[in-house]
């Protein structure tokens, strides 16, 4: 006679069963089979469709049938991964050859099937076939979208001479990309004189500074201290246009990471980064916006060099360079916030008054004032930074930029370097410690 079994017990070892070698336990094992080599990943992937356009995630799974490209793109951060699991071969087909034709993805892997894996070995007598599909977001913006700047084309590629891995390119973008993008910004315009700027533009502007980027990047990577080394792209080659210039440059990739950092953190970090690069290296960022600002393994990095010119540098020795400076001196978000808040009262120190319309570290102090205020301008940033509008640190901050931007005597201000502002953040973090407040 046989033992009885206790009531329910081989229902619920089929159930565990079903959990451990199908339904979700598969795909998460699938998950951190293919995710777990990628930087930033730390076991955590997010649903589809919990995932919402104004908080991309890097590792996301879609269970079901695949999203159209548009959607997917808004969901993932740059570089981010979607896996999609289905049970119909050819529907995964289908949508692997709408994503390998959308401009903005790589087909990583699939489609593709996997059974059941214990310690690797598959077994496919325990479950049912998994089928799948890895695909990865490789370009900044959709096809057709636009900006309120003119940019290169920036895409992530792998190069079988640079190792194979995932790197970035940055390219001169194609003539027909800029005619369009002009006739879209200025529809009024005539088609003539958009053909000429468009020209311009391609032959003349981005070669230049595309040109200019890879000379600062060698620069940075030979003077900068080392442990500052990693905080900026590294040049790792580029091809030349047939007049010399570069049209196409290759550098290592700073991925946004995972790991947040406090407020008062990010505002020290980028301080100490702009003062070695001001007084050690000798070099002048000019385009300190937050979409130039990363945090990659909770160190702050700058990228985006193009702009940048040498403390002391003679642009008017060049009649091209100093043309295309001062167009930008003219123009950039930058140089037109500080003219704003000059004459509205808000911009009253010397020193960055001084800077407007110039090639000037004070261009950078000032931009860096306000970003570190109030670092919320971009949205990819914003999960990464602590920032509390509300606590003691963000108003000890905010407070710090006011003196900065509008000292007590605008002829003697305190703060006249990002040393100094570096130094104002450490006297917040000392008082606060001293009080027993939090910095975090």
């Amino acid at each position: 006679m046989s033992a009885a079994r206790p009531d329910g017990a081989v229902e619920k070892f089929k159930a565990w069963w079903g959990r451990y070698v199908g339904g979700e336990a598969v795909p998460r094992r699938l998950c951190h089979r293919w995710f777990r080599d990628e930087a930033g990943y730390r076991g955590r992937v997010a649903r589809f469709g919990d995932v919402k356009p104004d908080r991309p995630e890097d590792f996301v799974w879609q269970p079901g049938p695949p999203p159209p490209p548009d959607e997917a793109f808004a969901r993932l951060r740059w570089g981010g991964q979607l896996l999609v699991t289905h049970g119909d071969d050819d529907t995964l087909l289908r949508a692997a050859r709408a994503y390998a034709a959308d401009d903005g993805f790589e087909v990583e892997a699939g489609p593709r099937a996997t059974f059941p894996q214990r310690f690797g070995i598959p077994l496919p007598l325990f479950g049912r076939r998994l089928r799948y599909l890895l695909l990865r977001k490789v370009t900044l913006l959709r096809p057709g979208e636009d900006t309120d700047r003119f940019t290169f084309d920036v895409r992530l590629v792998r190069r079988p001479e640079l190792g194979n891995r995932y790197v970035v390119m940055k390219q001169v973008p194609r003539y027909r990309r800029v005619v369009a993008r002009l006739h879209n910004r200025f529809p009024e315009a005539p088609q003539t004189v958009l053909l000429e700027r468009a020209e311009k533009l391609v032959k003349r502007v981005f070669p230049v500074f595309l040109t200019r980027e890879a000379g600062f990047l060698q620069l940075l990577n030979r003077d900068l201290p080392a442990e500052y080394r990693g905080r900026v792209p590294e040049a790792l080659g580029f091809e030349r246009a047939a007049d010399g210039t570069i049209k196409r440059l290759y550098m290592t990739w700073l991925r946004l990471g995972v790991d947040p950092v406090s407020h008062l953190d990010f505002a020290k970090q980028a301080a100490e980064l702009l003062s070695v690069l001001h007084d050690r290296v000798g070099v002048i960022h000019l385009d300190l916006r937050l979409d130039n600002v990363l945090i990659c393994d909770g160190r702050v990095c700058f990228i985006d060099f193009g702009s940048s010119v040498r403390v002391g540098e003679n642009i008017a020795a060049s009649p091209l360079l100093s043309s295309l400076f001062e167009e930008m001196a003219n123009t950039s978000r930058i140089q037109r916030t500080m003219g704003r808040m000059r004459d509205a009262g808000r911009l009253t120190s010397d020193v960055l008054v001084a800077a407007h319309g110039k090639l000037d570290k004070g261009v950078d102090m000032f931009y860096l004032s306000l970003q570190i205020s109030k670092p919320v301008s971009n949205p990819d940033l914003r999960p990464l930074i602590g920032f509390e509008p509300g606590s003691e640190v963000a108003k000890r901050i905010k407070l710090m930029t006011g003196a900065i931007l509008r000292p007590s005597d605008p002829n003697r201000p305190h703060f006249i370097s990002a040393a100094d502002v570096l130094g104002g953040l450490r006297r917040i973090e000392a008082k606060l410690e001293a009080a027993g407040e939090s910095t975090t």
